[in-house]
């Protein structure tokens, strides 16, 4: 079922924002840490937030989707939707999850693959949202090359 309405929400702009990470098992140290260079066969994460810009408060009816542009050796330029999943909606009393400080009520995270046809290079992509009061946002990493993701061998 869909989350329940929050009280004052919309009052704002929808604002997302957040950044990739090396998505892997949680056995490895590294799983979930800041990263912007993958391999073939690693999945590159997502770890997006939604904000009514009026509350301040998590917008947790966000629809929300990553779409990646990258390079295939068999494709050529291709574009693929990457849908982020909510992570929040545990009870109020719940554990934190393994791994987690406390339940993440304010997270969507989504994440792909890096194809084994995919070509080395810099990596293009943009996040948007809308939610149930039909709020549009996007989010678009800082346009200095050496901060976007690449594929590396």
């Amino acid at each position: 079922p869909p989350p329940a309405p929050q009280p004052g929400h919309p009052s704002g702009k929808l604002v997302i924002w957040g950044d990739t990470a090396w998505f892997d098992v949680r056995q490895n140290p590294e799983n979930c840490i800041l990263l912007s260079r993958f391999k073939r066969g690693m999945r590159m994460g997502w770890r997006i937030t939604a904000i009514d810009g009026g509350t301040g408060e998590t917008e947790n009816t966000a629809v929300i989707t990553a779409h990646l542009t990258y390079n295939s050796k068999t494709k050529g330029r291709t574009t693929v939707d990457i849908p982020m999943r909510w992570r929040g909606g545990a009870p109020p009393n719940a554990p934190a999850p393994n791994g987690y400080l406390r339940v993440p009520r304010e997270l969507w995270t989504g994440y792909w693959t890096v194809p084994d046809d995919a070509e080395t290079g810099m990596l293009t992509y943009q996040v948007t949202a809308v939610d149930r009061f039909g709020r549009t946002a996007s989010f678009i990493p800082f346009p200095d090359i050496g901060s976007q993701p690449y594929v590396v061998d």
